[in-house]
């Protein structure tokens, strides 16, 4: 087990700069939205909708996030296990018998670590910190290796009011900001000789990319009868980020002197509520939703295919405690299922990504954990 945190820690604290940084948020779904397609701009009954659509904050309801635990990992998950004993043990035979049997491996690894929490007023007003761990490896043979980990934090704050609220029409719009520090690094070298490294790691020759930057989204959300809703978010239409690179002593230096902007993203959405008064309290809540992730992928050349910005999925609440999420992301399916003890949750997800710039080019299964606090 010691062996496996040292892998970790030097992955997420590597020696060698990629030259070309470009600083990019790693804020992901929350595990529920995860197993039914990713983030929706009309997923907005909840904390999270804060992420997904600023204009949430319109809609003028409480809710809130305390501090919980999220673990998401990415990559042949039954391989995961052998893949760090046969690195640690420098076992050359099983490495390649892994690697060749999985066409190469592409591992991720994302983790919320209780220092993620925010609230929603009733009168429009919201925020949100939220901090994660971040390592991701590309690893197509022994003697290549891609590897990006961090850590970051990001500070939200928003408003959101309502320009139509009646009986069968709402109509709100909603903004944020944020501003986030990062500290990352890449490194590329063969998996043995990372495991090497680890026995001559010494902490003062550490360097690291530092970034600090801010941007803001903004949002609009319309919803008629409380059963179709429509959304439609631009996230950073304007960024700024400044990075610089550091070593351990001088994380806090602050001496930026690279510019850079976070992508531009535009998304569109709709839902259908369907009614399950009938039900007789079986059914809480049934909705079904489809969103186009990045509408300027269409425009862009030498982008990915734009079939892979579309996203659709239902989620099915039961008793008001167990929810079955069922939906499709990147071209692939989706599936979670959810546990709600009170305010007191339990999620979990798999989901599929596509890593390359085609379907099924370059495919990656994630499975997602989610435990703590919110509503």
């Amino acid at each position: 087990m010691k062996k496996f945190f040292a892998v970790l820690f030097f992955c997420s604290s590597a020696l060698v700069f990629a030259d070309n940084f470009k600083p990019e948020l790693h804020i992901s779904p929350s595990v529920r939205q995860q197993g039914f397609g990713g983030f929706y701009t009309t997923d907005v009954d909840n904390f999270y909708g804060i992420y997904s659509n600023p204009a949430m904050l319109g809609k003028r309801k409480k809710h809130s996030l305390y501090p919980g635990f999220g673990f998401n990992c990415a990559g042949p998950i039954a391989d995961i296990p052998d893949f760090f004993k046969a690195l640690t043990n420098q076992d050359v035979n099983l490495l390649s018998d892994i690697l060749r049997k999985n066409n190469g491996i592409k591992l991720g690894t994302h983790i919320e670590p209780l220092l993620s929490f925010g609230h929603t007023t009733e009168w429009g007003f919201g925020w949100a910190f939220n901090t994660n761990i971040f390592v991701n490896a590309s690893i197509p043979g022994l003697t290549r290796s891609d590897i990006q980990a961090g850590i970051e934090s990001v500070l939200t704050a928003g408003f959101g009011f309502p320009l139509i609220n009646t009986d069968n029409h709402l109509l709100s719009i909603g903004a944020t900001a944020k501003g986030f520090y990062q500290l990352s690094t890449s490194l590329n070298d063969g998996v043995l000789s990372v495991a090497q490294k680890i026995k001559d790691f010494e902490v003062k020759n550490i360097s690291l990319n530092s970034a600090v930057g801010f941007g803001f989204d903004i949002g609009i959300y319309y919803s008629l009868c409380n059963a179709l809703d429509f959304a439609i978010v631009y996230h950073d239409p304007w960024s700024q980020a400044w990075v610089s690179k550091v070593s351990i002593p001088d994380v806090f230096s602050f001496n930026f002197n690279q510019g850079n902007r976070l992508e531009s993203k535009l998304s569109a959405g709709i839902c259908y509520k369907i009614p399950v008064a009938s039900t007789r309290g079986l059914i809480s809540s049934f909705r079904i939703m489809a969103d186009y992730q990045n509408i300027f992928t269409v425009f862009k050349k030498f982008s990915r295919n734009p079939l892979l910005e579309i996203s659709a999925g239902t989620e099915i609440v039961l008793f008001d405690m167990l929810s079955i999420r069922l939906g499709i992301n990147e071209m692939y399916p989706a599936a979670g299922i959810g546990l709600a003890f009170g305010k007191f949750k339990i999620d979990l997800s798999m989901y599929g990504k596509e890593l390359g710039l085609e379907p099924g080019s370059s495919p990656c299964l994630n499975a997602g954990l989610f435990i703590g606090v919110t509503y």
